[in-house]
């Protein structure tokens, strides 16, 4: 029966040829149309799920870290207790903080003095004064005592330049110990200043009279240089930003090809001041303004300090490698700061011979004598009040804590021997450097505040103030007499110079202590 339907089926239906022209798609519908749907339904579905089981064993199984913990072991937490927050918007205050508020229980003691509106100097500079690197530190190995980052830490983290410009000037002078009186008087030096400095931008120390020694042009420019900058004034901003760039640009030319810096460097006498002391107003320039080329040279200055003058881990001397005194290095212990402070490079053995040269010279706590701290001008030498002002300020500038016996050793002796116009404690030499000595002390005994400064700064402040001179002759008005063999050897531009920056204690740098 079945090869009957067969040849029913053969004789009844005959399969149709597409024409020619027919296209693939009506060739598959000839072969298929007649296949019943149901098979066309199931087939498909067959292709599909063939599909998905294909992609669902290629897709590999994504990776997991969790652990399967039990759940007896799972301790139940405490709900977090609700944080609630002051909606008063972050950096609001409700009124202005006075500065004797912003610092507790300040180091220094002053008399009162009374505040006035019109006291703002003639420095109109912008309030966006560089301030030098806030967290600059040495490093050198001191395990608790590291170099201190600002010099001056000041209220609010102010900076390590202190407040040099504008209304912080004034407030913070006021705040020291300072007046509107010496505030004058520091003016009245830096005008005298401007009008004398040579078209090279120099000081020419040989027009005073008196002066013994020619070379010290290049370290006295730098102490003027020193002065301005002291007061807020620089390359760029300032009302005397023209003499600022005239004097840096004439320390630059005096630097050799290898970062010394004034021709005389091998001098007996100016070489190592007129490099330590110009490098320390380069490095301060350029902390200060951030030009470039001033930081080249001022970096060019510190290398040459470190590895080509000073004895290896040891101090320094007029000439290079020769054997240190406590004179010289001091300024190089300065420059070597203000350096790390503007963000310059500077190698840790440079402090690191400092502070072995200042352990030789200093007495040392139980050493025997009545003040631990008190220094000599080389190892062997008599005591004396200048060279002990100059250690403790490296001290302090390097990191020792105001309560260290070794620095109030120091501020002791030092007010033992308060300054006195014409006067000063002898040094190394047997003579007077009065100037040289109220610098140094100044510096010092600010930092140490609390009636240390209070006693100095009340011999200091009125007898600068009556002593500055006050003529219609422009070669003195403003100045200062270049008394002691300090001033004899470099004149009335340095006098006035160290005056001025006395004067300027207050501001200049904040205190390092709370």
């Amino acid at each position: 029966m079945g090869d009957y339907e067969d040849d029913e089926y053969m004789e009844g239906e005959e399969d149709e040829v597409p024409p020619p022209s027919a296209s693939w798609l009506d060739a598959l519908q000839a072969q298929f149309g007649s296949v019943p749907w149901w098979v066309v339904s199931t087939t498909v579905h067959v292709v599909v799920l063939l599909l998905m089981t294909l992609i669902v064993v290629a897709t590999p199984a994504p990776e997991t870290t969790d652990a399967i913990i039990p759940m007896d072991l799972v301790k139940a937490e405490e709900p977090e207790e609700e944080v609630t927050y002051d909606e008063k918007p972050l950096f609001q205050q409700d009124r202005n903080i006075d500065m004797e508020e912003i610092v507790e229980h300040p180091v220094f003691v002053h008399e009162e003095v009374e505040v006035r509106d019109h006291m703002e100097t003639e420095n109109n500079m912008d309030n966006n004064t560089a301030r030098g690197q806030e967290d600059a530190i040495s490093d050198i190995p001191l395990g608790g005592t590291g170099v201190v980052g600002n010099l001056g830490v000041g209220g609010g983290g102010a900076g390590c330049y202190g407040f040099r410009d504008g209304g912080g000037r004034k407030r913070a002078a006021l705040k020291g110990g300072g007046s509107r009186k010496s505030e004058e008087m520091v003016d009245n030096a830096l005008r005298w200043l401007v009008k004398n400095q040579e078209p090279a931008g120099n000081w020419a120390v040989q027009r005073w009279a008196g002066t013994r020694f020619e070379e010290c042009t290049v370290g006295v420019t730098g102490l003027a240089l020193l002065a301005f900058l002291g007061a807020g004034h620089t390359e760029k901003t300032g009302k005397h930003k023209n003499t600022v760039r005239m004097a840096v640009d004439y320390l630059m030319k005096q630097q050799a090809a290898n970062g010394a810096i004034g021709a005389n460097n091998d001098s007996e006498h100016g070489g190592g001041y007129n490099h330590a002391i110009a490098g320390l107003a380069l490095a301060e320039a350029f902390g200060m303004a951030q030009v470039a080329a001033t930081g080249v040279a001022a970096q060019k200055a510190i290398d040459y300090s470190v590895n080509g003058h000073q004895c290896e881990y040891d101090g320094w001397r007029y000439s290079a490698k020769m054997a240190p005194d406590t004179s010289v290095s001091g300024w190089f212990i300065m420059q070597l700061k203000s350096a790390k402070v503007a963000g310059l490079r500077v190698d840790g053995k440079g402090f690191q011979g400092a502070i072995a040269w200042l352990d030789k010279v200093q007495d040392l706590p139980g050493a025997g004598g009545e003040y631990a701290g008190k220094a000599r001008y080389q190892p062997g030498t008599a005591v004396s009040a200048s060279m002990t002002a100059v250690a403790l300020l490296g001290r302090q500038f390097m990191g020792w804590k105001r309560s260290d016996p070794l620095l109030i050793g120091a501020a002791d002796f030092l007010a033992q021997n308060l300054p006195q116009w014409g006067t000063s404690p002898q040094t190394h030499w047997g003579v007077t450097v009065p100037f040289y000595y109220w610098y140094y002390g100044t510096l010092g005994m600010f930092q140490m505040g609390g009636d240390w400064w209070k006693q100095w700064n009340a011999s200091l402040r009125d007898m600068l103030i009556q002593n500055q001179i006050k003529s219609n002759d422009p070669a003195t008005d403003g100045s200062w007499e270049p008394i002691g063999e300090d001033g004899k050897w470099a004149g009335r531009a340095y006098s006035t110079a160290m005056g001025c920056l006395c004067l300027e204690v207050y501001y200049r740098y904040l205190p390092m202590y709370k």
